[in-house]
Protein backbone atom coordinates (compact mmCIF):
# COMPACT_ATOMS: atom_id res chain seq x y z
CA UNK A 1 0.00 0.00 0.00
CA UNK A 2 1.91 2.45 -1.21
CA UNK A 3 1.41 6.18 -2.89
CA UNK A 4 3.05 5.27 -6.07
CA UNK A 5 0.19 2.57 -6.51
CA UNK A 6 -3.23 4.84 -5.43
CA UNK A 7 -6.00 2.57 -3.91
CA UNK A 8 -9.46 3.02 -5.57
CA UNK A 9 -12.72 4.32 -3.83
CA UNK A 10 -14.12 1.17 -3.61
CA UNK A 11 -11.17 -0.68 -2.57
CA UNK A 12 -10.75 1.32 0.24
CA UNK A 13 -14.60 0.45 0.83
CA UNK A 14 -13.86 -3.01 0.84
CA UNK A 15 -10.66 -2.94 2.76
CA UNK A 16 -12.40 -1.02 5.78
CA UNK A 17 -15.21 -3.86 5.62
CA UNK A 18 -12.62 -6.30 5.44
CA UNK A 19 -10.75 -4.80 8.59
CA UNK A 20 -14.05 -3.85 10.26
CA UNK A 21 -14.84 -7.52 9.69
CA UNK A 22 -11.53 -8.98 10.93
CA UNK A 23 -11.84 -7.18 14.43
CA UNK A 24 -15.73 -8.55 14.79
CA UNK A 25 -14.59 -12.05 13.91
CA UNK A 26 -12.19 -11.96 16.75
CA UNK A 27 -14.19 -10.16 19.62
CA UNK A 28 -16.75 -12.72 18.89
CA UNK A 29 -14.22 -15.06 18.99
CA UNK A 30 -12.74 -13.70 22.14
CA UNK A 31 -16.53 -13.95 23.80
CA UNK A 32 -16.87 -17.35 23.26
CA UNK A 33 -13.39 -18.70 24.48
CA UNK A 34 -12.74 -16.64 27.24
CA UNK A 35 -13.54 -17.51 31.02
CA UNK A 36 -14.20 -14.12 32.51
CA UNK A 37 -17.71 -13.74 33.64
CA UNK A 38 -19.92 -10.94 33.72
CA UNK A 39 -19.17 -7.25 35.62
CA UNK A 40 -21.80 -6.73 38.39
CA UNK A 41 -22.68 -3.91 35.56
CA UNK A 42 -23.75 -6.41 32.95
CA UNK A 43 -25.27 -8.38 35.41
CA UNK A 44 -27.35 -5.84 36.74
CA UNK A 45 -28.84 -5.36 32.71
CA UNK A 46 -29.16 -8.72 32.25
CA UNK A 47 -31.37 -8.48 35.10
CA UNK A 48 -32.97 -5.34 33.48
CA UNK A 49 -33.82 -7.45 30.60
CA UNK A 50 -35.79 -10.00 32.31
CA UNK A 51 -38.41 -7.04 32.93
CA UNK A 52 -38.38 -4.91 29.70
CA UNK A 53 -39.24 -0.93 30.66
CA UNK A 54 -37.84 2.33 28.87
CA UNK A 55 -36.34 3.15 31.88
CA UNK A 56 -34.36 2.22 34.86
CA UNK A 57 -32.66 3.59 38.22
CA UNK A 58 -30.05 4.35 36.56
CA UNK A 59 -30.20 4.34 33.06
CA UNK A 60 -32.58 4.71 29.92
CA UNK A 61 -34.03 1.35 28.71
CA UNK A 62 -32.28 0.49 25.30
CA UNK A 63 -29.22 -1.83 26.76
CA UNK A 64 -31.70 -4.52 28.33
CA UNK A 65 -33.70 -4.34 25.24
CA UNK A 66 -30.57 -5.47 23.11
CA UNK A 67 -29.41 -7.81 25.98
CA UNK A 68 -33.36 -9.35 25.47
CA UNK A 69 -32.80 -9.59 21.66
CA UNK A 70 -29.30 -11.87 21.68
CA UNK A 71 -30.27 -13.53 24.98
CA UNK A 72 -33.87 -14.39 23.40
CA UNK A 73 -31.63 -16.11 20.15
CA UNK A 74 -28.89 -17.68 21.95
CA UNK A 75 -29.48 -17.77 25.28
CA UNK A 76 -28.66 -16.46 28.92
CA UNK A 77 -24.78 -17.32 28.78
CA UNK A 78 -21.98 -14.83 29.18
CA UNK A 79 -20.89 -14.90 25.59
CA UNK A 80 -24.47 -14.39 24.44
CA UNK A 81 -25.13 -11.05 26.86
CA UNK A 82 -22.00 -9.20 25.66
CA UNK A 83 -22.88 -10.30 21.99
CA UNK A 84 -24.16 -6.70 20.91
CA UNK A 85 -20.99 -5.01 22.23
CA UNK A 86 -18.27 -5.97 19.49
CA UNK A 87 -21.23 -5.66 17.15
CA UNK A 88 -22.58 -2.35 18.01
CA UNK A 89 -18.49 -0.67 17.77
CA UNK A 90 -18.22 -3.09 14.40
CA UNK A 91 -21.37 -1.18 13.24
CA UNK A 92 -20.02 2.66 14.31
CA UNK A 93 -16.43 1.89 12.75
CA UNK A 94 -19.33 1.85 9.60
CA UNK A 95 -20.23 4.82 10.04
CA UNK A 96 -17.54 6.43 11.05
CA UNK A 97 -16.15 5.50 7.66
CA UNK A 98 -19.22 6.80 5.98
CA UNK A 99 -18.99 10.51 8.00
CA UNK A 100 -15.54 10.71 6.88
CA UNK A 101 -15.65 9.29 3.46
CA UNK A 102 -18.24 12.14 2.58
CA UNK A 103 -16.29 15.01 4.91
CA UNK A 104 -13.29 14.00 2.77
CA UNK A 105 -12.09 11.11 0.87
CA UNK A 106 -12.71 6.67 1.21
CA UNK A 107 -8.51 6.98 2.14
CA UNK A 108 -8.94 9.03 5.12
CA UNK A 109 -12.13 7.40 5.75
CA UNK A 110 -10.23 3.97 6.05
CA UNK A 111 -7.89 5.19 8.38
CA UNK A 112 -10.65 7.22 10.20
CA UNK A 113 -12.61 3.88 10.43
CA UNK A 114 -9.50 1.68 11.60
CA UNK A 115 -8.70 4.49 13.95
CA UNK A 116 -12.46 3.80 15.75
CA UNK A 117 -12.21 -0.02 15.37
CA UNK A 118 -8.79 -0.37 17.14
CA UNK A 119 -9.18 2.75 20.25
CA UNK A 120 -7.97 1.59 23.30
CA UNK A 121 -11.53 2.12 24.91
CA UNK A 122 -12.96 0.41 22.15
CA UNK A 123 -11.25 -2.90 22.28
CA UNK A 124 -11.89 -2.95 26.03
CA UNK A 125 -15.80 -1.67 25.44
CA UNK A 126 -16.11 -4.85 22.63
CA UNK A 127 -15.58 -7.39 24.92
CA UNK A 128 -17.56 -6.06 28.00
CA UNK A 129 -21.30 -4.70 27.55
CA UNK A 130 -21.66 -1.36 28.75
CA UNK A 131 -23.97 1.45 27.81
CA UNK A 132 -21.33 3.56 25.92
CA UNK A 133 -21.46 0.68 23.22
CA UNK A 134 -25.31 1.45 22.13
CA UNK A 135 -24.78 5.48 22.36
CA UNK A 136 -21.73 6.00 20.45
CA UNK A 137 -23.38 3.83 17.77
CA UNK A 138 -26.30 6.11 17.52
CA UNK A 139 -23.84 8.88 17.69
CA UNK A 140 -22.08 7.65 14.89
CA UNK A 141 -24.85 7.53 13.32
CA UNK A 142 -25.88 10.62 14.12
CA UNK A 143 -22.36 12.28 13.42
CA UNK A 144 -23.30 10.59 9.39
CA UNK A 145 -26.32 12.37 9.61
CA UNK A 146 -25.05 15.31 10.35
CA UNK A 147 -22.28 15.47 7.72
CA UNK A 148 -25.31 14.75 5.48
CA UNK A 149 -27.64 16.88 6.36
CA UNK A 150 -25.19 20.43 6.23
CA UNK A 151 -24.38 18.90 2.77
CA UNK A 152 -28.10 19.35 1.98
CA UNK A 153 -30.75 20.65 4.93
CA UNK A 154 -33.47 18.21 3.26
CA UNK A 155 -36.03 16.86 5.13
CA UNK A 156 -35.30 13.49 4.71
CA UNK A 157 -32.07 13.83 6.27
CA UNK A 158 -33.11 16.07 9.17
CA UNK A 159 -35.55 13.10 9.94
CA UNK A 160 -32.53 10.52 9.55
CA UNK A 161 -30.64 12.94 12.37
CA UNK A 162 -33.42 13.11 14.77
CA UNK A 163 -33.72 9.79 14.52
CA UNK A 164 -30.27 8.57 15.84
CA UNK A 165 -30.82 11.11 18.32
CA UNK A 166 -33.90 10.25 19.34
CA UNK A 167 -32.86 6.11 19.75
CA UNK A 168 -29.48 7.49 21.20
CA UNK A 169 -30.90 9.12 24.30
CA UNK A 170 -32.47 5.63 25.41
CA UNK A 171 -28.92 4.59 25.56
CA UNK A 172 -27.67 7.61 28.16
CA UNK A 173 -28.77 11.02 27.96
CA UNK A 174 -25.36 11.97 26.93
CA UNK A 175 -26.64 11.70 23.05
CA UNK A 176 -27.93 15.07 23.50
CA UNK A 177 -24.56 16.78 22.87
CA UNK A 178 -24.42 15.90 19.51
CA UNK A 179 -27.82 18.31 18.65
CA UNK A 180 -26.32 20.66 21.11
CA UNK A 181 -22.81 20.67 19.75
CA UNK A 182 -24.39 21.29 16.31
CA UNK A 183 -26.67 24.42 17.49
CA UNK A 184 -23.37 25.61 18.53
CA UNK A 185 -21.48 25.02 14.96
CA UNK A 186 -24.12 26.66 13.16
CA UNK A 187 -24.52 29.79 15.60
CA UNK A 188 -20.89 29.96 15.34
CA UNK A 189 -20.68 29.84 11.41
CA UNK A 190 -21.88 32.67 10.01
CA UNK A 191 -22.16 30.80 6.54
CA UNK A 192 -24.33 28.25 8.28
CA UNK A 193 -27.09 30.64 10.08
CA UNK A 194 -28.80 30.55 7.54
CA UNK A 195 -30.15 27.42 8.25
CA UNK A 196 -32.46 28.62 11.14
CA UNK A 197 -34.71 29.90 8.43
CA UNK A 198 -35.19 26.47 7.08
CA UNK A 199 -38.42 24.18 8.77
CA UNK A 200 -35.85 21.46 8.46
CA UNK A 201 -33.11 22.65 10.43
CA UNK A 202 -35.79 23.07 13.20
CA UNK A 203 -36.63 19.10 12.92
CA UNK A 204 -33.31 18.09 12.81
CA UNK A 205 -32.48 20.18 16.58
CA UNK A 206 -35.58 19.53 18.14
CA UNK A 207 -37.10 16.34 16.52
CA UNK A 208 -34.28 13.94 18.46
CA UNK A 209 -35.70 15.07 21.62
CA UNK A 210 -38.89 13.09 21.11
CA UNK A 211 -36.96 10.04 22.21
CA UNK A 212 -36.95 11.92 25.82
CA UNK A 213 -40.67 10.83 25.96
CA UNK A 214 -40.58 6.89 26.60
CA UNK A 215 -37.85 7.74 29.18
CA UNK A 216 -39.78 10.77 30.71
CA UNK A 217 -42.76 9.20 30.97
CA UNK A 218 -41.28 6.66 33.15
CA UNK A 219 -39.64 8.62 35.28
CA UNK A 220 -42.55 10.46 36.00
CA UNK A 221 -44.21 6.85 37.19
CA UNK A 222 -41.28 6.31 39.40
CA UNK A 223 -40.35 9.88 40.68
CA UNK A 224 -37.94 10.96 38.32
CA UNK A 225 -35.30 8.79 39.85
CA UNK A 226 -32.76 8.72 37.05
CA UNK A 227 -32.84 12.33 36.51
CA UNK A 228 -31.61 12.30 40.51
CA UNK A 229 -29.17 9.57 40.07
CA UNK A 230 -27.67 11.49 37.27
CA UNK A 231 -27.41 14.77 39.01
CA UNK A 232 -26.06 12.87 41.61
CA UNK A 233 -23.83 11.09 39.87
CA UNK A 234 -22.16 14.85 38.49
CA UNK A 235 -20.69 15.45 42.16
CA UNK A 236 -21.49 18.97 42.13
CA UNK A 237 -22.96 19.19 46.05
CA UNK A 238 -18.93 19.26 46.34
CA UNK A 239 -17.68 21.69 44.09
CA UNK A 240 -13.87 22.52 44.59
CA UNK A 241 -11.10 23.06 41.82
CA UNK A 242 -8.39 20.53 41.84
CA UNK A 243 -5.71 21.62 39.59
CA UNK A 244 -4.47 17.68 39.55
CA UNK A 245 -7.48 16.60 38.38
CA UNK A 246 -7.13 18.45 34.75
CA UNK A 247 -4.04 16.50 34.50
CA UNK A 248 -5.61 12.96 35.39
CA UNK A 249 -8.32 13.70 33.16
CA UNK A 250 -6.28 14.61 29.82
CA UNK A 251 -3.87 11.65 31.03
CA UNK A 252 -7.52 9.49 30.79
CA UNK A 253 -8.64 10.82 27.86
CA UNK A 254 -5.59 10.36 25.98
CA UNK A 255 -5.81 6.74 26.41
CA UNK A 256 -9.40 6.25 24.79
CA UNK A 257 -8.32 6.66 21.09
CA UNK A 258 -4.43 6.60 22.30
CA UNK A 259 -1.95 8.89 22.78
CA UNK A 260 -1.39 10.10 19.51
CA UNK A 261 -4.34 11.03 17.90
CA UNK A 262 -5.25 12.40 21.07
CA UNK A 263 -1.88 15.04 21.30
CA UNK A 264 -2.49 15.68 17.07
CA UNK A 265 -5.76 16.53 17.76
CA UNK A 266 -5.70 18.89 20.55
CA UNK A 267 -2.59 20.30 19.24
CA UNK A 268 -3.80 21.20 15.89
CA UNK A 269 -6.44 22.90 17.69
CA UNK A 270 -4.17 24.84 19.73
CA UNK A 271 -2.07 26.32 16.85
CA UNK A 272 -4.69 26.04 13.64
CA UNK A 273 -3.10 23.08 12.35
CA UNK A 274 -5.35 21.93 9.21
CA UNK A 275 -5.88 19.79 6.70
CA UNK A 276 -6.53 20.57 3.02
CA UNK A 277 -10.26 20.24 4.20
CA UNK A 278 -10.43 23.18 6.62
CA UNK A 279 -14.25 23.52 6.59
CA UNK A 280 -14.56 19.87 7.61
CA UNK A 281 -11.92 20.10 10.22
CA UNK A 282 -13.85 23.02 11.57
CA UNK A 283 -16.95 21.12 11.89
CA UNK A 284 -15.24 17.81 13.41
CA UNK A 285 -13.55 20.37 16.13
CA UNK A 286 -17.14 21.66 17.14
CA UNK A 287 -18.63 18.26 17.23
CA UNK A 288 -15.70 16.53 19.96
CA UNK A 289 -13.61 19.47 21.52
CA UNK A 290 -16.92 21.28 23.31
CA UNK A 291 -17.41 17.82 24.48
CA UNK A 292 -13.83 17.26 26.05
CA UNK A 293 -14.30 20.82 28.01
CA UNK A 294 -17.36 20.74 29.32
CA UNK A 295 -16.65 17.14 31.11
CA UNK A 296 -12.79 18.73 31.77
CA UNK A 297 -14.61 21.44 33.64
CA UNK A 298 -17.17 18.94 35.74
CA UNK A 299 -13.84 16.76 36.39
CA UNK A 300 -11.44 19.81 37.49
CA UNK A 301 -14.76 21.36 39.90
CA UNK A 302 -16.66 18.21 40.56
CA UNK A 303 -16.51 14.63 39.70
CA UNK A 304 -14.08 12.85 37.02
CA UNK A 305 -16.15 10.54 34.97
CA UNK A 306 -13.20 9.67 32.30
CA UNK A 307 -16.15 7.75 30.39
CA UNK A 308 -18.73 11.21 30.01
CA UNK A 309 -16.60 12.43 27.04
CA UNK A 310 -16.60 9.18 24.94
CA UNK A 311 -19.03 10.84 22.28
CA UNK A 312 -16.27 13.04 21.35
CA UNK A 313 -13.46 10.57 19.91
CA UNK A 314 -16.09 9.68 16.76
CA UNK A 315 -14.99 13.18 15.49
CA UNK A 316 -11.90 13.65 17.29
CA UNK A 317 -10.37 10.91 15.31
CA UNK A 318 -11.64 11.55 11.91
CA UNK A 319 -10.16 15.20 12.44
CA UNK A 320 -6.69 13.97 13.49
CA UNK A 321 -6.74 11.04 10.66
CA UNK A 322 -7.07 13.78 8.01
CA UNK A 323 -4.81 15.77 9.21
CA UNK A 324 -2.37 12.33 9.57
CA UNK A 325 -2.93 11.24 6.27
CA UNK A 326 -1.04 14.62 4.78
CA UNK A 327 2.25 13.86 3.44
CA UNK A 328 5.20 13.64 6.49
CA UNK A 329 2.88 12.79 8.89
CA UNK A 330 1.74 9.32 7.85
CA UNK A 331 3.94 7.36 9.22
CA UNK A 332 3.10 8.69 12.51
CA UNK A 333 -0.69 7.70 11.45
CA UNK A 334 0.79 4.07 10.78
CA UNK A 335 2.69 3.84 14.16
CA UNK A 336 -0.54 5.02 15.97
CA UNK A 337 -2.70 2.15 13.63
CA UNK A 338 -0.16 -0.49 14.46
CA UNK A 339 -0.04 0.16 18.78
CA UNK A 340 -3.54 -0.06 18.51
CA UNK A 341 -3.95 -2.72 16.55
CA UNK A 342 -1.35 -4.97 18.23
CA UNK A 343 -3.26 -3.64 21.49
CA UNK A 344 -6.41 -4.58 20.43
CA UNK A 345 -5.05 -7.81 19.41
CA UNK A 346 -3.01 -8.89 22.30
CA UNK A 347 -5.94 -7.91 24.90
CA UNK A 348 -8.61 -10.57 22.41
CA UNK A 349 -5.90 -13.00 22.97
CA UNK A 350 -5.07 -12.34 26.73
CA UNK A 351 -8.97 -12.35 27.47
CA UNK A 352 -9.07 -15.47 25.11
CA UNK A 353 -6.80 -17.33 27.17
CA UNK A 354 -8.64 -16.99 30.75
CA UNK A 355 -10.04 -20.08 31.93
CA UNK A 356 -7.05 -21.56 29.77
CA UNK A 357 -4.01 -20.83 31.58
CA UNK A 358 -3.25 -19.10 34.92
CA UNK A 359 -4.19 -15.58 35.43
CA UNK A 360 -2.27 -13.27 37.22
CA UNK A 361 -2.90 -11.71 40.16
CA UNK A 362 -2.60 -8.00 39.52
CA UNK A 363 -4.42 -5.83 37.91
CA UNK A 364 -7.16 -6.74 41.16
CA UNK A 365 -9.99 -5.65 38.89
CA UNK A 366 -9.73 -8.80 36.88
CA UNK A 367 -10.60 -10.43 40.05
CA UNK A 368 -14.04 -9.36 40.07
CA UNK A 369 -14.77 -10.82 36.79
CA UNK A 370 -13.88 -14.29 38.14
CA UNK A 371 -15.88 -17.04 40.41
CA UNK A 372 -19.03 -16.07 40.36
CA UNK A 373 -20.57 -19.50 39.01
CA UNK A 374 -18.95 -21.39 41.69
CA UNK A 375 -20.26 -19.14 44.43
CA UNK A 376 -23.66 -19.39 42.38
CA UNK A 377 -23.59 -22.92 43.15
CA UNK A 378 -22.35 -23.08 46.69
CA UNK A 379 -25.19 -20.79 47.45
CA UNK A 380 -27.93 -22.71 45.96
CA UNK A 381 -26.80 -25.65 48.08
CA UNK A 382 -26.56 -23.28 51.33
CA UNK A 383 -30.20 -22.10 50.40
CA UNK A 384 -31.59 -25.63 49.99
CA UNK A 385 -29.75 -27.39 52.92
CA UNK A 386 -31.32 -23.80 54.78
CA UNK A 387 -35.09 -25.12 53.60
CA UNK A 388 -35.84 -21.08 52.52
CA UNK A 389 -36.58 -20.60 48.66
CA UNK A 390 -35.19 -16.72 49.24
CA UNK A 391 -31.45 -15.31 48.97
CA UNK A 392 -31.35 -11.77 50.63
CA UNK A 393 -28.30 -9.96 49.19
CA UNK A 394 -26.93 -6.41 50.44
CA UNK A 395 -25.45 -3.94 47.77
CA UNK A 396 -25.77 -3.59 43.73
CA UNK A 397 -23.14 -5.42 43.07
CA UNK A 398 -24.22 -8.66 45.04
CA UNK A 399 -28.11 -8.56 44.39
CA UNK A 400 -27.29 -8.09 40.35
CA UNK A 401 -24.19 -11.32 40.20
CA UNK A 402 -26.28 -13.19 42.20
CA UNK A 403 -29.44 -12.54 40.54
CA UNK A 404 -27.79 -13.88 37.36
CA UNK A 405 -25.91 -16.76 38.58
CA UNK A 406 -29.08 -18.21 40.44
CA UNK A 407 -31.30 -17.63 37.38
CA UNK A 408 -32.62 -21.05 36.82
CA UNK A 409 -32.10 -22.18 40.33
CA UNK A 410 -35.77 -21.69 41.12
CA UNK A 411 -34.74 -19.65 44.02
CA UNK A 412 -35.92 -15.78 44.42
CA UNK A 413 -33.27 -13.24 44.83
CA UNK A 414 -34.04 -10.35 46.77
CA UNK A 415 -31.65 -6.55 47.86
CA UNK A 416 -32.32 -5.86 51.75
CA UNK A 417 -33.07 -2.07 52.11
CA UNK A 418 -33.07 -0.71 55.57
CA UNK A 419 -36.45 -0.01 57.20
CA UNK A 420 -36.94 3.91 56.07
CA UNK A 421 -33.90 3.79 53.56
CA UNK A 422 -34.45 5.17 50.08
CA UNK A 423 -33.95 2.41 47.68
CA UNK A 424 -30.37 3.14 45.97
CA UNK A 425 -30.98 0.98 43.02
CA UNK A 426 -33.44 -0.77 40.85
CA UNK A 427 -33.76 -3.48 42.49
CA UNK A 428 -34.00 -2.33 46.06
CA UNK A 429 -37.15 -0.25 44.84
CA UNK A 430 -38.49 -2.92 42.45
CA UNK A 431 -37.82 -6.38 44.45
CA UNK A 432 -36.98 -5.70 48.09
CA UNK A 433 -36.82 -8.05 50.61
CA UNK A 434 -39.78 -7.35 53.08
CA UNK A 435 -40.09 -9.88 55.81
CA UNK A 436 -43.43 -10.03 56.65
CA UNK A 437 -44.08 -11.57 53.17
CA UNK A 438 -41.53 -13.08 52.05
CA UNK A 439 -41.07 -14.58 55.33
CA UNK A 440 -37.59 -16.74 56.28
CA UNK A 441 -34.31 -16.13 54.08
CA UNK A 442 -31.01 -16.77 53.78
CA UNK A 443 -28.70 -13.64 53.46
CA UNK A 444 -25.53 -13.64 52.37
CA UNK A 445 -23.06 -10.73 52.94
CA UNK A 446 -19.66 -9.44 53.44
CA UNK A 447 -20.69 -7.05 56.71
CA UNK A 448 -21.76 -7.09 59.67
CA UNK A 449 -25.71 -8.22 59.65
CA UNK A 450 -25.64 -5.76 62.98
CA UNK A 451 -24.77 -2.63 60.60
CA UNK A 452 -27.99 -3.02 58.76
CA UNK A 453 -30.42 -2.68 61.38
CA UNK A 454 -31.59 -5.83 61.38
CA UNK A 455 -32.48 -7.51 65.07
CA UNK A 456 -30.05 -9.90 66.60
CA UNK A 457 -33.19 -12.18 67.47
CA UNK A 458 -33.93 -12.24 63.88
CA UNK A 459 -30.33 -13.46 62.77
CA UNK A 460 -28.83 -17.14 62.62
CA UNK A 461 -25.28 -17.58 62.07
CA UNK A 462 -24.82 -20.47 59.31
CA UNK A 463 -21.14 -20.38 58.44
CA UNK A 464 -19.81 -19.28 55.54
CA UNK A 465 -19.47 -20.17 51.86
CA UNK A 466 -16.25 -21.00 50.37
CA UNK A 467 -15.65 -18.74 47.29
CA UNK A 468 -12.94 -16.76 45.98
CA UNK A 469 -15.16 -13.82 44.98
CA UNK A 470 -13.69 -10.51 45.19
CA UNK A 471 -16.30 -9.95 48.21
CA UNK A 472 -15.10 -12.89 50.26
CA UNK A 473 -12.45 -11.92 52.46
CA UNK A 474 -10.20 -14.80 52.91
CA UNK A 475 -12.29 -17.19 50.81
CA UNK A 476 -15.04 -17.39 52.74
CA UNK A 477 -18.50 -15.52 52.79
CA UNK A 478 -20.38 -15.49 55.45
CA UNK A 479 -24.24 -16.26 55.32
CA UNK A 480 -27.02 -16.42 57.78
CA UNK A 481 -30.53 -17.43 58.45
CA UNK A 482 -33.29 -14.48 58.37
CA UNK A 483 -36.11 -15.05 60.29
CA UNK A 484 -38.96 -13.20 59.43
Amino acid sequence: MTDTQPISDRNWMRLTVLVIAAFLVLRLATLLLSGFELTYDEAQYWAWSRHLAFGYFTKPGLIAWLIRGTTEVCGNGVACVRAPAPILHATAAWFVFLAARRLYDARIAFWSALAYAAMPAVSLSSLILNTDGPLLLFWCIGLHATVLFLDKPALSRAVYLAGSVAVGLNAKYAMIYLPASLLVYVLATPGRRPLFRQGATWVAFLGGLAGFLPNLIWNAQNGFVTFHHTGDNAGWEAIGFKVGKIFEYLGGQAVIPGPILFAVAVLAALVGWRSARPTADRLMMWLSLPILIVIGVNAAFAKLHGNWAATAFPALIIFASALLCQGRWRALLKLSAAINVIAAVALAVGASLVGHAPLPERPRQLQRLLHWADYGEKLVEAARAAGVRTVVTVGRPMTSETLYELRDSGLVVRPYVAPGAAPADQFEMTIPYQPSIHGPALLVTEVDPSSLGIAPERIEPLGAIDTQIYKAEGGRLPIYGLDR
